[in-house]
């Protein structure tokens, strides 16, 4: 199969830069440096492909976002001072950002006017923000706490809407603009792991997919950490970073239909535009991946000594 052009927008730790990539080459067509004081935590771009946001931690634990003009390919930070940004979700206006401090507060901040809102703030203290998604309406959040967690819905001026508690501990969200809300979850002991998902749209109870079960014989965790939606919208990716493997589900039946092996630790993956191929990056080995999702194998591996963060974006040309 032929692989249509893309480039990639990748985190470059050992370098403290930006890195925008030609995929098809591997040549680096813009090396964008950020202070290296800062630690990023995330990298979301704009739907017009036009800019991107890079939230980061400063050694003191501030926080700051740093903003990227793709066409000019120049990096700049924001001038405001933020606190720690946990987890981080830019709005579909392109302009709002949102994230979580380790606090349990929910910020918005306004990336034109500059202003930064408190939202809200998780009920439960002791609780951990671990990953947000935004919709034109609402902000979705998965929160861990004691061995269980809960997907908490706030209205986009941090009213609490809904909650949803989940059985096992929840690793990542992610949301579809078909209403879809996506939580993998890993086992606390009692409960083994899988994906949770809740039709926000429809009046139905949600649905909980088993993908490794500890009664299972020969049982070994899987760790799902991350899920990631074809372009079809029909078809998930859950990524199980400790099995090194991913779990194909079909969206319409709410079934788990193939599984298939990686052979190596991923941790994210996104599909790309033909949903032939995906990228996938690994937080233990620091690098990137090629995988071929039609017939579910592993293609190629950076092998540089570039280290990747697992925060990536796939830029169609």
């Amino acid at each position: 199969m032929e692989m249509t052009p893309f480039n990639l927008l990748v985190i470059d730790v050992s370098s403290h830069a930006l890195l925008l990539i030609d995929a098809l080459t591997g040549q680096a067509l813009s090396k964008m440096p950020y202070p290296p004081e800062y630690t990023p935590v995330g990298l979301a771009v704009t739907s017009d492909l036009g800019k991107a946001y890079l939230p980061a931690v400063d050694q003191s634990s501030g926080g700051a976002v740093f903003a990227v003009n793709l066409k000019a390919c120049s990096l700049y930070q924001l001038p405001i001072k933020l606190p720690h940004p946990l987890q981080f979700a830019l709005a579909p206006d392109n302009n709002t950002v949102y994230f979580t401090a380790p606090d349990g507060i929910l910020y918005s901040l306004d990336t034109i006017a500059l202003k930064l809102t408190t939202c809200g703030q998780a009920a439960n203290q002791a609780c951990t923000c671990i990953g947000l998604a935004v919709s034109s309406e609402n902000v979705y959040s998965a929160w861990e706490s004691d061995n269980s967690g809960v997907i908490a819905v706030f209205s986009q001026n941090g009213e609490l809407t809904n909650e949803y508690p989940v059985s096992g501990i929840p690793t990542n969200i992610v949301y579809d603009k078909s209403g879809v809300v996506m939580v993998p979850f890993t086992s606390n002991g009692t409960y083994g792991e899988g994906l949770f998902i809740v039709r926000i749209h429809e009046n139905c109870p949600p649905t909980i997919l088993t993908i490794q079960c500890p009664a299972c014989a020969n049982s070994n965790g899987a760790y799902p950490c991350q899920a990631t939606l074809a372009p079809d919208g029909q078809t998930a990716y859950v990524v199980n970073e400790d099995s090194g493997s991913v779990t194909i589900i079909d969206l319409t039946t709410g079934t788990v239909v193939d599984h298939f092996s990686v052979g190596r630790s991923i941790s994210t993956l996104t599909v790309l535009p033909d949903a032939h191929f995906g990228v996938a990056s690994s937080n233990m080995f620091g690098d990137l991946a090629l995988i071929d999702l039609v017939n579910g194998r592993l293609l190629s591996f950076t092998t540089d000594n570039h280290e990747f963060l697992s925060s990536i974006a796939v830029l169609p040309r």
